[in-house]
């Protein structure tokens, strides 16, 4: 079953609108339509919210998709989104939750670093 079916799917389960599911996720309903759609895709974390907030394991939402994620640095450089498209032969479990875990370590990061800018800034001006 695709992601976009899957998430259709669990939606209706809810009995939830796909407003309601924006909102949860803190994104517009356009965008979250978009990824029912399979106009785009969900970057790694709003995957992550996706499985919080349906109640499923991370695995069991994209199970479809880990054998044809193409993790390749050129896919990725305009692109916040997983790239669906290449197959390669397999993405482990435990490589999923250290992509997850870099990501969140890195997001940490960029607020870190946003904070220490401000306050320079604060005392420089």
């Amino acid at each position: 079953m695709s992601l976009e079916t899957k998430l259709r799917k669990l939606r209706e389960q809810k009995g939830w609108s796909q407003m309601d599911v924006a909102h949860q996720l803190e994104i517009s309903q356009s965008a979250y339509n978009k990824w029912e759609t399979g106009q785009a895709k969900p970057t790694l974390p709003n995957l992550q919210k996706l499985a919080e907030i349906f109640e499923v394991n991370f695995l069991d939402l994209v199970q479809t998709q880990i054998l044809k994620i193409d993790i390749s640095n050129e896919k990725f450089e305009d692109s916040q989104s997983l790239i669906f498209g290449s197959t390669i032969n397999t993405i482990s479990p435990e490589l999923i939750s250290k992509i997850l875990d870099n990501q969140e370590q890195m997001a940490k990061l960029m607020k870190n670093q946003s904070k220490l800018i401000e306050s320079l800034l604060k005392n420089n001006f």
